[in-house]
């Protein structure tokens, strides 16, 4: 290899630069019509070809085709890389009597060398004869154009061999001409078919192509290759069921599990139960404490609930039959629509009783029956509307409600924080610290043990693409956040004023107007109190109708909703007639159904924790699949927890005056010290947890193995 100033060039840069001129020297031009060459009568006929010698050897063409209306391939501009072009198709030569033109004068070794082949600079601007299959005919001279110009004086052009070249833009397909194919006739410039190989991919054995209409798709199908889930429409019943809800409707996002939550979970009714807490004896630092440690306990059954859920696509007893079995989770299911039953009642009640006490106090109505039955009446066919047409509509209306109970807590608390004395509340001395197991309790059975069974309902329309953690923390977030604040404030508000604690924990909204608030605070007051329940009550309705076709009967989501919906409108009537007190529904009946849901929470949440991998969807339809129908374990404990609960908790209420028995039995008063500790809750929720940690793992893996 040269080295120094004048060697520029490499030797496999002269190599390409012998080739290029060899190259050029062959295809220096191609004629605007094909001519069939003929042979000069010396030289020695061609030998009879065969196709698999030579593959790439095109026969003479039968007619020309004009490129005229094609655009010219735009020409580079600037400096050219120095590599060697590849030519396509061998060429074969023919011989010609005419002399060979001079060779071109090498590129310059001072500039960059910027070579075009002229059968890829010519092609692209003259028509090229196309070659069909088939006998060769009699070499035919034809004549030029008319319109062919005069050539110029000087020596006549040499007649340049033949070669194979593809054009390099394609025609509109059905203006070509036709040639002749093994298989018929072919529009030529549509199918540009290669008579190279017979076998070749690109040749087209059919007539010239037409167009193909895509397959037309319904207006109401959707089409899930890539494209993002599409919201169900807001007023048309939701037609899910028991199944997993569709892939294609699972528009959900993680952040969505806040504003599900938030709003069924911010009435101010909230302030009732934290001015109770105050009524138990409790201190300040010890309510804030009793109500974190509630608000942290019902992150289990929430957050567990929805991710199953979101695993599933099904409604939460339905994932639950993979716990207890096909047949044995209707035991469960019978606790779950009673739970539902009673908190929709009450929901409902408070509703009623809350318009009736504002309209009493501000001298709307003589007395409380007329608007408390009016508030009962539109309560239930507000939410029963929203819940009969599902999902869609629930997630749009809790959205809309979020936002209202959020400005409306926000105004009723700047309206009342000038009656906040911290100097005297933070007086108040502590109580025993049995107490605050007591206030805990309280809390977790108002708020993650009164939602335990319907968590995974408003979680199976999640992404499948979400983040199942991230649904879990914004879940208990929304469900966790209002409640702490208005149970703290109700109970901030009732230290500040031991005059009216015990009225804030009977009947809150009567407890606001004794507070003196100007006159324009009725219409946000009922507006906060009513929309939160309305919202609370549409999510408990919405779960009652899937937790009655999971008992078997199988009427529909839409209308096992609307026939859940009548129990308990006939339960809230009966509640608006006989209880005005809101202290002993909290306290009563709320604790004795606490106790097994907080068993069954365990046992769930347990095997969900240890499950390795999702739920398998058709077994937890039919029977015959991966899940048994009886888990006779997980049954067995959910009695025996019961019991034991039971045994640990006490009741004001006179049909209860049972409970307690073990108390009795190992001489705790129950009236007394731990006796009112309600521990009995904590302690079914342990036994729930344990037991699927000690006996439950291997039959979870023998089900996840026989998952398909």
């Amino acid at each position: 290899m040269e080295t120094g100033p004048g060697a520029e060039r490499h030797s496999d840069d002269e190599l390409a630069t012998a080739l290029e001129r060899e190259v050029a020297r062959i295809t220096s031009a191609i004629p605007v019509v094909g001519t069939a060459a003929v042979p000069d009568a010396e030289s020695e006929p061609e030998p009879e070809r065969d196709a698999e010698e030579d593959d790439d050897w095109i026969g003479p063409p039968t007619q020309a085709i004009s490129f005229e209306d094609l655009p010219v391939r735009r020409q580079m501009e600037g400096p050219q890389p120095t590599f060697s072009a590849w030519v396509g198709a061998a060429a074969r030569p023919v011989p010609s009597p005419q002399p060979e033109p001079p060779a071109p004068a090498p590129p310059s070794r001072a500039e960059p060398l910027s070579f075009v082949p002229p059968e890829l600079a010519l092609r692209d601007s003259q028509p090229l004869p196309l070659l069909a299959e088939g006998p060769e005919p009699e070499p035919e001279t034809e004549p030029e154009p008319e319109t062919e110009p005069e050539p110029a004086a000087g020596p006549a052009p040499p007649v340049v061999p033949r070669i194979a070249l593809a054009p390099a833009l394609p025609d509109l397909p059905g203006t070509g001409p036709v040639v002749t194919h093994e298989l018929g006739p072919i529009d030529a410039t549509s199918a540009r078919i290669d008579t190279d190989l017979h076998d070749d991919a690109d040749d087209v054995h059919s007539t010239a192509p037409s167009p193909v209409a895509s397959p037309r798709v319904a207006l109401d199908e959707t089409v899930l290759s890539g494209a993002e889930p599409v919201p169900a429409p807001l007023f048309e019943p939701e037609e899910a069921d028991l199944e997993p809800s569709a892939v294609d409707r699972r528009v959900g996002r993680a952040a969505r599990m806040f504003w599900l939550w938030f709003a069924g979970t911010s009435s101010l009714i909230s302030i009732g139960v934290g001015a109770t807490l105050f009524t138990l004896g409790l201190s300040l630092r010890q309510l804030l404490v009793a109500t974190l440690v509630g608000v942290a306990l019902s992150f289990l059954p929430l957050g567990l609930g929805t991710l199953a859920g979101k695993w599933s696509g099904q409604p939460t007893m339905v994932v639950s039959r993979a716990t207890f079995g096909l047949r044995g989770n209707a035991i469960p299911a019978i606790l779950a629509l009673l739970t539902k039953l009673f908190w929709g009642a009450v929901l409902l009640w408070l509703a009623g009783t809350a318009a009736g006490s504002l309209a009493v106090s501000w001298g709307g109505a003589a007395d409380r029956a007329t608007p408390t039955a009016v508030a009962l009446l539109a309560a239930i066919l507000i939410a029963g509307l929203v819940a009969y047409f599902g999902y869609a509509l629930v997630a749009r209306v809790q959205l809309l409600l979020t936002i209202a109970s959020a400005a409306l807590i926000s105004v009723m608390i700047a309206g009342t924080w000038r009656h906040v004395d911290l100097v005297r509340a933070l007086a108040v001395p502590d109580a025993l610290w049995t107490h605050v197991v007591t206030g805990a309790v309280l809390v977790f059975s108002y708020l993650g043990l009164a939602w335990a069974m319907s968590s995974a309902e408003v979680a199976r329309y999640q992404r499948p693409t979400s983040s199942g953690g991230a649904a879990m923390l914004w879940a208990t977030f929304g469900a966790g956040v209002p409640p702490f604040v208005l149970v703290s404030y109700g109970g901030l508000l009732a230290a500040s004023h031991p005059g009216l604690a015990d009225r804030l924990a009977s009947d809150p909204v009567s407890g606001f107007v004794a507070l003196g608030l100007p006159g324009w605070f009725p219409v946000p007051l009922l507006l906060a109190v009513g929309l939160s329940l309305i919202s609370a009550l549409v999510l408990t309705m919405y779960s009652a109708g899937f937790t009655l076709d999971a008992l078997g009967v199988r009427l529909g989501r839409r209308w096992s909703t609307v026939v859940a919906g009548g129990p308990i409108a006939l339960a809230g009537i009966v509640l608006a007639l006989t209880v005005t007190d809101l202290d002993s529904v909290i306290r009563g009946v709320p604790t004795a159904l606490s106790v097994p849901v907080a068993a069954w929470t365990g046992l769930f949440a347990a095997e969900t924790m240890l499950r390795e991998r999702r739920f398998h969807q058709p077994s937890l339809l039919a029977t015959g699949g991966v899940y048994p129908d009886w888990r006779w374990v997980n049954l067995g404990m959910l009695f025996v927890a019961s019991a034991v609960g039971l045994g640990l908790v006490s009741s004001d209420l006179p049909w209860l005056a049972w409970e307690g028995y073990l108390f009795r039995l190992l001489g705790i008063d129950p009236e007394a010290g731990i006796g009112t500790s309600n521990i009995g809750v904590v302690v079914a929720l342990v036994l729930g947890l344990v037991t699927p940690l000690v006996a439950g793992i291997p039959a979870v893996r023998r089900q996840e193995q026989g998952v398909a």
